[in-house]
């Protein structure tokens, strides 16, 4: 393989360099988050939390437009332009004024079609979502310069600081102000206001950092073949990501949009929690893709397809490996988890089991979308997202009506797995870059070690040993003594079928002596 050779370590180092600072924030942004849904889950109550989950997925809908995709172009010109920083600041100037000027423009108009959007939402809704909505516009503008803030550093293959930022700094801050406005004895608005004051400090470290940590600096003098240049890649990355949401995110304001059918009012916040845990599984998949974008388009333009090949197939293998374990907790312990928000969230242990399979199968590709989009192939992408996001809202809308919540959870599941499946196959028809092999089948059967392992902990504390508490804590017994026990099982058998020789040469390299 490709990946033996020097050349190949030094990007896959520079990648788990960046995994590493990622997984230790993105797990500590991950308990935070969880937590904070939690806390809004019972601190608001079923219909307030549903009207939170519904404004804050309709926001990252409208953040689309105000990104029109200079994350992702800051993404792919800092790198490719490191010989030539002076047109490296200009891209870098153009991404920042786009996103200004957008994020100012959608706000506007957001403020103004909030009535709009309310009249044709949930009944239940409708007195708390126009306020909501307003105060919400004030963080479009902060949230999308704060996110080309991100990207610079992961451009520049500086993890630790975009780590920081979002998932050390936005999640703490977003924590203690949401905790300070319900302590307050604060309800929806309050909430939200001091949701907003957080983004307004995160904000603010954010352009600290960048002044402070990186010489680079914009310029706003490009030139027209430049300005040409950036949007002919940005523009249908605006398109893309919109395709994203469509098929990844409109399935929640669907269910606020069609509550009729649903007849519950808490749907959207029992929803969102399902998916907020079947979303921990593409953790390190997340990891590994923090700087692979920026990687793989240094390694497309300098020809070097083997090592892009090599990255590509480990990162692949590693990313499923990491997310089957959880998968596999998720679905043993399913009731449990969701038991955790509150005893009318068990409505959702359907939705919860059909999304874990969705992102698994997401994490099994590992990141093929970015090897579409820096192999010049963003077009490819933009035909992928808009299809399937055009079938997951016509799906949504049918399965809606005939089987309520349930149906959202069919309908996008199944959009989730068929996009991440169509990526796999045009991957390796444009580029001929295939990351599976017989190497799969080792973290399968300790997967499955691992399922007869909680299950058999499960039965034996619920059934000949009675658990002398009950509802949540009872929940939070049964999961830690489980998940410890199944992660040992699955471990041990990882261990027992041997470890990739690629890998154990990775790690004595990398890890210290």
């Amino acid at each position: 393989m490709a990946d033996q050779s020097s050349d190949s370590y030094s990007p896959l180092r520079s990648l788990s360099r960046g995994a590493s600072f990622f997984m230790v924030g993105k797990g500590l942004d991950n308990g935070l988050r969880f937590l904070i849904t939690l806390v809004l889950a019972r601190g608001l109550g079923g219909v307030l939390f549903s009207v939170y989950s519904f404004s804050f997925i309709l926001l990252q809908f409208v953040e689309v437009l105000t990104n029109l995709g200079t994350d992702q172009s800051i993404m792919k010109f800092v790198p490719q332009y490191e010989d030539a920083p002076r047109k490296r600041r200009r891209m870098l100037g153009l991404a920042y004024l786009t996103s200004l000027v957008a994020g100012v423009v959608v706000a506007a108009a957001l403020y103004f079609a909030a009535p709009v959007v309310t009249r044709f939402a949930d009944e239940a809704y409708r007195p708390y979502l126009t306020g909501v909505l307003r105060v919400l516009a004030l963080v479009l503008p902060l949230n999308t310069l704060t996110n080309c803030i991100k990207s610079v550093f992961k451009g520049l293959e500086l993890p630790e600081y975009q780590v920081f930022i979002m998932n050390v700094l936005i999640p703490i801050t977003r924590f203690a102000a949401v905790g300070i406005a319900l302590l307050l004895g604060y309800q929806i608005f309050g909430v939200v206001a001091a949701t907003v004051a957080a983004t307004v400090l995160v904000f603010v470290a954010a352009v600290w950092l960048v002044l402070t940590r990186t010489d680079l600096r914009p310029s706003f003098r490009a030139s027209r073949s430049e300005v040409v240049e950036f949007y002919d890649f940005s523009l249908p990355l605006t398109l893309n990501q919109a395709g994203y949401v469509l098929s990844n995110r409109v399935d929640i304001l669907m269910v606020g949009f069609l509550g009729a059918y649903i007849a519950s009012p808490d749907a959207a916040g029992i929803y969102r929690s399902a998916t907020v845990l079947a979303g921990l599984l593409i953790l390190p998949l997340s990891a590994f893709s923090q700087l692979f974008p920026p990687i793989a388009s240094r390694m497309y333009s300098d020809g070097r397809m083997g090592d892009l090949e090599s990255l590509y197939r480990r990162v692949t293998r590693w990313s499923f490996t990491m997310a089957l374990f959880p998968a596999v907790g998720a679905i043993v312990y399913s009731n449990e988890l969701l038991t955790l928000f509150g005893d009318g969230f068990t409505k959702g242990q359907g939705v919860l089991l059909l999304f874990v399979v969705a992102q698994l199968t997401n994490a099994s590709v590992g990141p093929s979308g970015y090897v579409l989009m820096m192999t010049d192939h963003h077009y490819l992408t933009l035909v992928n997202q808009w299809v399937l996001g055009a079938f997951n809202v016509a799906l949504n809308y049918l399965f809606i009506q005939q089987f309520g919540l349930i149906g959202a959870a069919v309908a996008s599941a199944t959009v989730i797995a068929a996009v991440n499946l169509l990526r796999i196959a045009e991957v390796w028809y444009t580029e001929g870059l295939f990351p599976y092999s017989v190497k799969y089948a080792k973290p399968v059967f300790a997967a499955a070690a691992a399922a007869l392992v909680m299950y058999g902990s499960k039965y034996f504390l619920t059934g000949p040993v009675s658990l002398p508490v009950s509802g949540a804590l009872a929940a939070l017994v049964l999961g830690a003594i489980g998940g410890v026990l199944g992660l040992a099982a699955f471990a041990a058998v990882l261990y027992a079928l041997g470890i990739e020789r690629e890998d154990r040469e990775f790690f004595a390299d990398y890890l210290p002596s």
